[in-house]
């Protein structure tokens, strides 16, 4: 088999694989107030995350009632407790009593289970360690979104449950916070696959030329980098301010409302490569489009309790992260299509059929999304 064509198969396969996934990535808020010794902790984890260790729907009907989860409710404590070890010093801190009746809360993303309780820890140091460990061996991309308040400082950090212990204090740099946030950006555009879908859907025609209402390669590297740039910059700056504007809470929409812009965004853009009509001006469609991924890729950090310094770093390592993610993403994958574009089935085939599928893929997502529709697993 040629390796062109080996190559294209992979496209199809990674493009299809992609359609399993939704946008919004697995994430629980672990907020701690910390005053000497005591702790006091509320954690907030989502109801679907839960029901994949506990499997807590018990009818089976993929809907989860109070009803369910209040009769697991010692169990979800339990497990909870398991899963979090907070520690000040070499000894670890213990439960004070019972943890509160568990509660629901809402998150951008869904419902989440709200577990509230008090520790004690036996040596009164600044410095708080955090082994976190749900969802370890099961969702490799989950996240915990630590909070740490003590007296009027705060710091946030990410944690991961593969991952070592992480150490935190109100007296951590902010250099802390923006590393964790940088780590956390890159992650968040490698696991988004909306996202990596759309800038594929820019990138196909990136060494073509649209001429004689047919894709043909193109003959200048100069031009291809340089419309590559134009509309790539027009993304970024575009999905920058709107990644502010939602982070710092200046404007906010609802989550539903942006998932489904964001697929109808990656149907238009892959639409567009079957018959374009902004043929030199693509970098509009990637700047207009890129106004409303801004505001999904702020989904984490709209939700944290933290003040304006805080935030403003969490959000400029997070930001760089994501810039630093794409420009990977581009990396590897235009030298790839600049090396195919002389192959006829790159126009003829390759770009057509990746729409297709591609638009395939974001109606699903569409539909999902704004109607609440179970169509693919997510």
């Amino acid at each position: 088999m040629p390796g062109w064509w080996r190559l294209a198969c992979l496209t199809l396969l990674l493009l299809g694989s992609a359609s399993a996934f939704a946008h919004k990535g697995s994430d629980s808020y672990l907020d701690v107030r910390q005053a000497g010794g005591l702790l006091e902790v509320r954690w907030d984890v989502a109801l679907r995350d839960l029901d994949l260790e506990l499997q807590l729907d018990s009818n089976q009907d993929r809907q989860l009632s109070w009803g369910e989860v209040r009769l697991r409710s010692q169990d979800i404590s339990n497990h909870l407790l398991a899963r979090l070890t907070l520690s000040q010093g070499a000894e670890p801190c213990q439960l004070m009593g019972q943890p509160a009746p568990l509660s629901i809360t809402r998150h951008s993303d869904g419902a989440y289970i709200v577990l509230a309780f008090l520790m004690s820890c036996p040596e009164e140091k600044d410095a708080l360690r955090i082994d976190y460990r749900l969802l370890d061996g099961i969702d490799v991309l989950h996240r915990g979104i630590l909070t740490l308040h003590t007296g009027s400082q705060v710091r946030t950090a990410v944690l991961q449950p593969s991952r070592q212990p992480v150490t935190l204090s109100a007296n951590a740099s902010h250099w802390q916070t923006f590393s964790s946030f940088l780590h956390e950006g890159v992650h968040h555009l490698v696991t988004g696959y909306d996202h990596l879908l759309f800038l594929l859907c820019l990138l196909l025609p990136a060494p073509l030329v649209w001429r004689n209402k047919h894709w043909q390669p193109s003959v200048s590297g100069r031009r291809t980098f340089r419309d590559t740039v134009f509309v790539i910059t027009a993304f970024t700056l575009a999905h920058s301010v709107t990644l502010a504007l939602a982070a710092l809470q200046i404007v906010n929409l609802p989550s539903q409302l942006v998932e489904s812009v964001i697929a109808a965004s990656i149907a238009i853009a892959a639409l567009h490569n079957l018959r374009p009509v902004l043929t030199h001006r693509r970098w509009l469609l990637a700047g207009g489009f890129g106004l409303i991924h801004g505001f999904g890729f702020a989904g984490v950090l709209g939700e944290l309790p933290l003040g304006i310094a805080e935030r403003s770093v969490a959000l400029a390592g997070f930001n760089i992260g994501v810039e630093l993610g794409q420009l990977g993403f581009i990396a590897l994958f235009l030298p790839v299509l600049w090396w195919m574009r002389h192959y006829p089935i790159y126009s003829r085939f390759i770009v057509p059929i990746s729409s297709l599928l591609i638009t395939f893929i974001a109606l699903l997502w569409l539909a999902q999304r704004a109607l609440n529709l179970q169509l693919i697993p997510g």
